[in-house]
């Protein structure tokens, strides 16, 4: 009997080693084993090779859910055993049963939990310069595919991982292909000067909350809504002189809407990890330092009643090795990288740090995250059901939100209730009158129950943030908060959304997906043209499209009316147009019984620059997406285009998007005199609270970009926007690229803020409100008062003729989020205008289109760019024209 069980193993054995033979490895499929120096796969390559070894191993299942903003193939590749690849639907459904307690009881839920399996997310390279995990990626699946160990065989029965390459596919490949055509050269290993996602860049991960981006769309629609999973592992990059390796712990503040459990069972993981790291003789290896929890722009999966694991490794220059002394390690939020503390025993001492060096610490952590998931699986499906508990149990408020029907704007309410349903977020629609603390609310209006599974990132987005005050020691200085404090969509989208503490039953029916009402045209043959009430973007999408149609149309100015409503006076074929615009904004297009009298503005399609710089500006993406999104024409122009001069015959209106003033004037980001941009790893140190690194020669600083790329506007540039803005142009500057002309230097305009210390002064990401001057046509349409999304921004003192459009006018601004210094800001201006020559210069000292979030402000940045090809004119003369295109 012992000689056939003996024999029975040995063919076991064979078997898999045959199997395994079937596989071909990273290494075969590339030619160059994954963290080899100064080699990487592309994104043809990538998903070439997931979908081989989804043919090539029964423990692989590679999909394509998608494309991606510029058409390549997203994909998803989930991996276990052959039994549980065989059956993930049923899985799938154990996962719905036990992320709604609604449905399941707790005796029902014991037996699921026996059948169940852990599901493990994994996301790679969403940002798509810290190229390491794209390549880890093919690892992990290899080893998983091929090994027959213990710990792999655990993993593979006890868990379902749902491994996603790259987040980022278009920047992954814009990354390889860039990084190969500068390789061997004094450029070798610097940043791409685009963004590296289509529209957003850096920000693809500040997209969590808002669904913008088809990439996020997909991996929260395809991948973690109908798996709902325990366990994400989300894999970074940050600077290269600090840490070898970031895990959990997080630093406070966490957000107070995800549960307590969630927040033990990531401080467990997390450290358990990085023992685990160190234990392979690592060192490096950070908990508790930098990254705080307090934002849905980052941390989707925990108000999803799952556990979010951020590793952050050392970053190298793309794939080339760097060297770093260790004299020029630095330090950081919790953590001083050359002294050993209890979260940070063992300090790397410096020296060479390579790709393969980053894959191997990824390699590690994976494989540590997913035994342990195996491991404990029964706690993590028990407990994230009693998460599930905890939510649809709240024992605190609010009850509900409730979204009255009546709003300003329909378009950005069915924004926002679509939102929450991409959130996986249940909504109702009220079908009768109620009454409510003592308010009446019609039929029609939305409610948002708290009390379901993801009830937490409803509140999240909804409430006022209240970013706590955190002094860095008893008595101390506060602690800066690590990224933006404030989310407060209805603020952001000028929706209003009225909390309810206590109990309420109104008829109602669940909302699948919220829909747009129609506008209204009101068409009268005898009427002498048209008007549109410019109260929302929707009238100036209209106004855009009307105005590329070739139809005449103006803003009133004049009395009796509310100024910038717009005026269509009659002509040919215009009740087609207007019907046309009627069906798809929902705008009111009434009659004007008799025609207007007074002033107005004749407005023309504007000639629109969006200028890009070649140190590639975030905001420049998400104003791109926005124009792509609503059909608003523009040209890009880069440096060249500016300084070849004669701007006022192409232009009538240059954006100059949130940039740091250097980037834009010497195309430098920061340092010294003749620093370069910022490379891969300095970058992530900055963006990741690193803000003690004082690099300063050209090696710390890294490779430099190559020469066509650099100068920013230069001399010439400057001086040919001027001659543009004397000519008759309008320049429009967002946030820090005000700085470019607000300076401390004698003019019109000077930054207020200038010369604050930090320590007195300092607004990370929070919303603001002012108070709006709406007669100035910047401000059309505008309410008296208006919520700002405020970012390490300008404001403004004003002299000689320069005039304020909103201004800061109470000692303390803040609407959501955590003000340090908010009495500075009160008497100055928010939105500028400086008259320069024949043109003007309209600063901002916040961003208007904040990453395609802050709707409420989008109008003045319109506004801006409708002006810039306006001329006053008299109505009487408007009346005296025939009709005729």
């Amino acid at each position: 009997m012992k000689r056939a069980v003996s024999l029975l193993i040995l063919l076991i054995g064979l078997g898999s080693s045959a199997a395994q033979q079937t596989v071909t490895s990273p290494e075969a499929a590339f030619g160059f084993k994954p963290g080899t120096d100064r080699k990487l796969a592309d994104w043809k390559e990538l998903t070439a090779y997931f979908k081989k070894l989804s043919t090539e191993s029964d423990r692989i299942r590679s999909e394509e859910i998608g494309k991606t903003t510029e058409g390549r193939p997203f994909i998803a590749v989930t991996i276990s055993s052959a039994d549980n690849i065989a059956h993930l639907d049923k899985y799938k459904q154990i996962q719905a049963r036990l992320a709604d307690p609604r449905i399941t009881t707790e005796e029902q839920a014991k037996e699921l939990i026996t059948q169940g399996k852990t599901v493990l997310v994994v996301t790679c390279n969403i940002h798509s310069t810290e190229i390491a995990s794209s390549q880890s990626a093919t690892e992990f699946a290899y080893r998983l595919a091929t090994g027959n160990t213990l710990e792999i065989q655990s993993i593979l029965n006890n868990v379902i991982i749902v491994l996603v390459p790259s987040l980022n596919p278009d920047g992954q490949q814009l990354v390889v292909d860039w990084y190969k055509k500068y390789l061997g050269t004094p450029y070798e290993g610097t940043n791409p000067v685009v963004l590296w996602a289509h529209y957003t860049g850096h920000d693809d991960n500040r997209d969590w909350s808002s669904f913008t981006q088809i990439e996020t769309r997909l991996a929260v629609e395809k991948v973690i809504n109908p798996w709902h999973p325990q366990i994400l592992y989300d894999i970074h990059q940050m600077g290269s002189n600090g840490p070898r390796i970031y895990l959990p712990p997080w630093v406070d503040p966490i957000d107070p809407n995800v549960d307590p459990l969630l927040v033990s069972s990531m401080n467990a993981l997390g450290t358990n990890t990085a023992l685990d790291i160190a234990a392979t003789g690592k060192q490096g290896v950070l908990v508790h330092g930098v990254y705080d929890f307090w934002s849905p722009l980052r941390d989707y999966i925990a108000l999803h009643n799952g556990l979010r694991v951020l590793t952050e490794s050392a970053s190298v220059n793309i794939a080339s090795p760097i060297d770093i002394p260790f004299e020029r390690l630095d330090r950081g939020i919790g953590y001083d990288a050359k002294v050993a503390a209890w979260n940070f025993p063992d300090p790397w001492k410096g020296g060479h740090w390579t790709l393969g060096d980053i894959v191997a610490y990824q390699i590690d952590a994976f494989f540590s995250i997913a035994s342990n998931a195996a491991t404990y699986r029964e706690r993590y499906l028990s407990n994230y059901y009693k998460i599930g508990e905890h939510a649809v149990h709240s024992k605190s408020g609010p009850y509900a939100y409730i979204i009255p029907a009546e709003q300003t704007d329909s378009a950005t309410t069915t924004r926002l209730i679509n939102t929450l349903r991409i959130a996986d977020n249940e909504v109702e629609q009220a079908t009768a009158d109620f009454d409510v603390d003592g308010k009446h609310y019609t039929s029609g209006s939305y409610i948002v129950h708290l009390a379901q599974p993801y009830g937490a990132f409803a509140k999240t987005v909804l409430e006022i943030q209240k970013y706590p005050n955190i002094p860095e020691y008893p008595g101390g200085p506060l602690q800066r908060p690590y990224d933006v404090t404030a989310q407060t969509l209805p603020l952001l989208f000028g929706v209003t959304a009225t909390p309810v503490e206590k109990e309420f039953s109104v008829p109602s029916r669940k909302v699948e997906v919220a829909t747009v009402t129609p506008g209204r045209f009101e068409k009268t043959a005898n009427a002498k043209g048209y008007l549109i009430d410019d109260e929302t973007n929707s009238s100036l999408y209209a106004l855009f499209v009307l105005l590329k149609d070739g139809v005449r149309a103006y803003r009133l100015t004049g009395p009796g009316t509310s100024p910038g409503t717009i005026y269509i006076p009659r002509q040919k074929g215009l009740d087609e147009r207007l019907a046309a615009l009627a069906e798809k904004f929902p705008i009111k297009i009434r009659p004007a019984t008799s025609a207007p009298t007074g002033t107005a503005l004749s407005v023309r399609l504007p000639r629109i620059a969006l200028y890009q710089s070649w140190v590639a500006s975030m905001d420049e993406g998400w104003t791109r997406w926005i124009f792509d999104q609503n059909n608003i024409p523009y040209t890009r122009v880069v440096d060249a285009d500016i300084r070849k001069g004669d701007l006022d015959k192409r232009f009538d209106v240059i954006v100059l998007p949130d940039n740091a003033p250097r980037a834009i004037t010497t195309g430098r980001f920061g340092g010294g005199e003749g620093a370069a941009p910022e490379p891969q790893a300095a970058r992530a140190a900055r963006r990741n609270g690193n803000l003690q690194s004082t690099a300063t020669s050209e090696t710390e600083r890294g490779p430099q970009i190559p020469p066509e790329f650099r100068g920013g506007l230069g001399e010439a540039g400057i001086a040919g926007l001027k001659a543009f803005a004397e000519a008759g142009g309008t320049i429009v500057t967002l946030n820090r690229a005000s700085q470019v002309y607000a300076t401390k230097n004698p003019g019109a305009v000077t930054n207020a803020l200038e010369g604050i210390t930090n320590k007195d002064f300092y607004i990370p990401g929070s919303i603001l409100e002012v108070t709006v001057d709406p007669s100035n046509p910047i401000a059309f349409g505008s309410t008296p008062t208006v919520p700002v999304f405020f970012e390490l921004s300008p404001s403004f003192n004003l002299t000689n003729d320069a005039r304020p459009v909103a201004t800061y006018t109470r000692d303390n601004p803040l609407l959501s989020g955590w003000v340090l210094g908010g009495k500075y800001l009160k008497g100055t201006a928010a939105i500028a205008e400086e008259p320069v020559g024949k043109g003007r210069i309209v600063l901002f000292g916040f961003r208007p289109q904040y990453r395609a979030q802050s709707e409420v402000t989008y109008k003045f940045l319109f506004n801006s760019l409708l002006y810039s090809s306006s001329k006053s004119v008299s109505l009487a003369e408007v009346a005296g024209r025939k009709g005729g295109d």
